[in-house]
């Protein structure tokens, strides 16, 4: 999967820590997250080893040989109810932003939560309060 410079690819344990850079720009810099403190690169690979072992896509943008963002549908909600719906979690590099990577994640991201079952995905999209 390709986008304009961009290869988009399942994410794997070496893509992490670039995953936890990305994020903690977030964190410590804006609200979007609901987090107060970074996730380390060990939340990261136990975050990536549930999704993958519930057949959930966690897909990364690659740019120049480097992580760019990444994307990952994880359950909604722990009752029966949801078993079908997901949420869409989406991050750029801070210096990877308004090129389309976003749109590019997003569209494999569905993709793939479909071909695992899932028929709702939600997004919980946040106000940097600009």
């Amino acid at each position: 999967m390709t986008s304009p410079g961009a290869t988009i690819r399942p994410a794997v344990h070496a893509d992490l820590k670039a995953v936890a850079d990305i994020y903690a720009h977030y964190v410590l810099h804006t609200v979007t997250t609901f987090d107060e403190t970074p996730r380390s690169a060990a939340e990261w690979e136990r975050r990536l080893d549930e999704l993958s072992g519930s057949g959930l896509p966690f897909l990364v943008a690659e740019l120049s040989g480097a992580v760019a963002g990444f994307a990952y549908a994880a359950p909604w909600r722990p009752k029966p109810a949801y078993q079908y719906t997901v949420e869409d979690t989406v991050y750029l590099a801070p210096d990877a932003t308004g090129r389309g990577l976003g749109t590019a994640l997003l569209g494999p991201l569905i993709a793939e939560a479909t071909r695992a079952g899932r028929r709702q995905m939600i997004a919980v999209i946040a106000d940097g309060g600009r």
